[in-house]
């Protein structure tokens, strides 16, 4: 009883008793709210364009070698442009450097100087990346993709007796499938058959109208086996491949400080998987670190973005338009290397600053007057071949789809040669 006579209530001070839940903060049930909703639109959101481009050629499903190259265009603009453009574009770069494996072309390469030259790398890297954006992004029947194709023809044609013709259809092959190959392995998911055979009817496409798709295989299958066989045949390691093969690496290091180069370097030769690869050009296998640092950093961002990230709203648009003057001017943001055909304006100027440390401006030597496709190529070629380009663009009106639904043109638009 005196226990109880002498027990007293704890007095109702501050933390003596346990706060009521409805006395809570409202950010405590806000945020996780919120957090919850934002993933569940992610999960929403993320194949909500693919989907919709399946259902759209649900038709083409069993047999999308059908596909016209304008229907392969509208689908490969999905992981092109919208879905996975930084994996597309890293495995495009890629497959220009597997290229310099091969035995058959990378003489020719030095004796041109073209990629060996530090003074004329740089302009043949934008001029490649400015031809792909044109050929890829564009509508390959208008005007200035036509031009872009004919003076592409035009400048193969200046060294056709040296260029090994096979070789044309091993590098479709590397576009076609080195960055289908990235964006399985690596990006947020992987592509659809529909879009890896549109891809492939594309080059195709492409191959028809540059005169060598008598080289292409019928099928993507087809054309993984002939390049395994065409590389087991011709990728071997010459001095020629090396030489190619470090110029590249040391435009990549351009923009790397100097006391880094040592670890881009080695960074650089374990995005090269493939040992034979690397045996042909001529580099050592990297060490583990390097290659789990790299596939670490890829897998993860491609978990970020499948779990964590919204869709990108629209597509990238790589594509410059043509200014009132005739001439296409590029966009700083989308400069590889050099501002070359930027034009120089204070806007441009603060952006290369920005982006490149201060090192790139426009204008100067890097013609911040634009261009026109068929002026594109080496210094020595800018104003050599015009006509021959018109001519040859205009040509191939003949060869396009009239219509959307029209059947593809038949015969070659380049019988006449140059």
């Amino acid at each position: 009883m005196d226990t109880l006579h002498n027990f007293t209530l704890p007095q109702r001070d501050s933390g003596e008793w346990p706060a009521h839940p409805a006395s809570a903060p409202p950010w405590r049930f806000i945020v996780p709210t919120a957090i919850v909703c934002y993933l569940t639109l992610v999960q929403l959101l993320r194949f909500r364009a693919l989907r919709a481009v399946e259902r759209k050629y649900a038709g083409y499903a069993a047999d999308p070698y059908k596909l016209s190259y304008r229907q392969a265009a509208e689908i490969m603009r999905l992981h092109q442009l919208r879905d996975t453009p930084f994996l597309f574009y890293f495995g495009t770069q890629w497959a220009l450097v597997k290229s310099y494996g091969m035995s058959t072309g990378t003489p020719l390469l030095v004796r041109t100087r073209q990629l060996c030259d530090p003074a004329r790398v740089g302009r043949r890297a934008e001029d490649t990346a400015i031809l792909l954006v044109e050929l890829l992004v564009g509508d390959l029947d208008s005007e200035r993709a036509r031009r872009a194709t004919a003076r592409l023809n035009w400048m193969h044609a200046r060294y056709a007796s040296r260029i090994v013709r096979e070789d044309y259809a091993h590098t479709l092959a590397l576009f076609v499938l080195e960055p289908a190959r990235w964006i399985d392995r690596y990006d947020w998911r992987p592509l659809t058959r529909l879009e890896k055979v549109a891809y492939f009817v594309y080059w195709r496409e492409l191959a028809r109208r540059m005169g060598f798709e008598d080289l292409v295989p019928e099928t993507l299958e087809a054309l993984e086996e002939w390049k395994r066989e065409y590389e087991d045949k011709h990728m071997h390691f010459i001095p020629e491949n090396r030489m190619v093969a470090e110029s590249t690496v040391d435009l990549f290091l351009r923009g790397i400080p100097g006391f880094l180069h040592g670890l881009m370097r080695t960074l650089f030769v374990s995005f090269i998987d493939e040992k034979p690869v690397r045996d042909a050009l001529g580099f050592p296998d990297p060490p583990f670190w390097a290659s789990a640092l790299t596939t670490g950093f890829f897998r993860l961002r491609g978990f970020a973005l499948r779990y964590f990230f919204l869709p990108r709203p629209w597509p990238m648009d790589p594509l410059p338009p043509q200014a009132r003057d005739g001439r296409i001017y590029r966009s700083p943001r989308f400069v590889g290397f050099e501002p070359w055909y930027v034009a120089d304006t204070w806007y441009n100027r603060i952006m290369l600053w920005l982006t490149s440390g201060g090192k790139l401006a426009p204008g100067g030597q890097y013609q911040g007057r634009g261009y026109v496709p068929e002026e594109l190529g080496p210094a020595e070629f800018e104003k050599l071949g015009r006509e021959q380009v018109l001519k040859h663009a205009e040509a191939m009106k003949a060869y396009a789809i009239a219509e959307k639904d029209a059947p593809i043109g038949t015969g070659c638009p380049f019988s006449f040669g140059f």
